[in-house]
């Protein structure tokens, strides 16, 4: 009797991993400097997605970033969803490398002040409401959807948007827990490194990079971002 009941419990437990993960929603900043550079973070070589890779800044959408529900079953966004997804980006961009894209320059005093409380847990709306300060949202153009493929256990829905850097607080100052180095270049420049090794790109980066390497030859990356795009993504299966 022990064998069959055995059995049994293998072909559920093997069918059940054979289920791929629902994925949860992330957003991504992609920051434009004047110079056609973006900036770009390391992750850490012990993170367990994606160890020592290059990305926008970015991460998960958190309950107080405005999304009810994290995990992702429907591909579609509803606009009160998409402001969600902008909410995060911004978060995740101060949050790891101190780069903060809002409506008005804040005191350098003030802005650590506001990134200790974002990484103490704190949300973003609320914390910078708290200082008379507001994110700069309608800034943010939604350029790029990309579904981590299903065969992964880890899986991110993730909506990427592009912004003009901030006049002010540019030299990035990464938190060493997220992210652990940060820098600007151009598309075309960390395509040319990651050819060269040691520079590790995941698929949406690469992919993105390109598009932006192209584009940056006949318009700058920000026009292209206002003018609306079809949005690059794709097709997790």
């Amino acid at each position: 009797m022990g064998r069959p009941a055995h059995g049994r419990v293998l072909i559920r437990v093997a069918r059940d991993a054979q289920q791929p993960a629902v994925p949860l929603a992330a957003a991504g900043l992609i920051v434009v400097d004047d110079d056609h550079r973006v900036l770009m973070a390391q992750r850490p070589t012990t993170a367990r997605f994606a160890p020592g890779a290059w990305v926008f800044p970015g991460g998960l959408v958190e309950t107080h970033d405005g999304l009810d529900n994290r995990e992702v079953t429907d591909e579609s966004a509803s606009q009160l969803a998409l402001d969600a997804y902008r909410v995060a980006a911004v978060r995740e961009c101060l949050e790891e490398t101190g780069v903060a894209c809002l409506e008005a320059a804040v005191e350098p005093a003030v802005m650590a002040t506001v990134r200790q409380r974002l990484l103490a847990g704190g949300g973003l709306m609320e914390t910078l409401a708290a200082e008379g300060v507001e994110p700069a949202l309608p800034t943010l153009h939604y350029v790029g959807f990309w579904t981590t493929p299903p065969m992964s256990p880890l899986r991110y829905s993730t909506r990427f948007f592009m912004t003009a850097a901030p006049d002010h607080g540019l030299n990035p100052e990464v938190d060493g827990v997220e992210i652990v180095d940060a820098c600007w270049m151009t598309p075309a420049d960390a395509l040319q490194r990651h050819r060269q090794g040691g520079f590790a790109l995941l698929p949406p980066q690469s992919a993105q990079l390109r598009h932006f390497a192209a584009l940056a030859e006949r318009q700058r990356l920000l026009d292209w971002a206002q003018a609306g795009p079809a949005v690059l993504q794709n097709r997790a299966g």
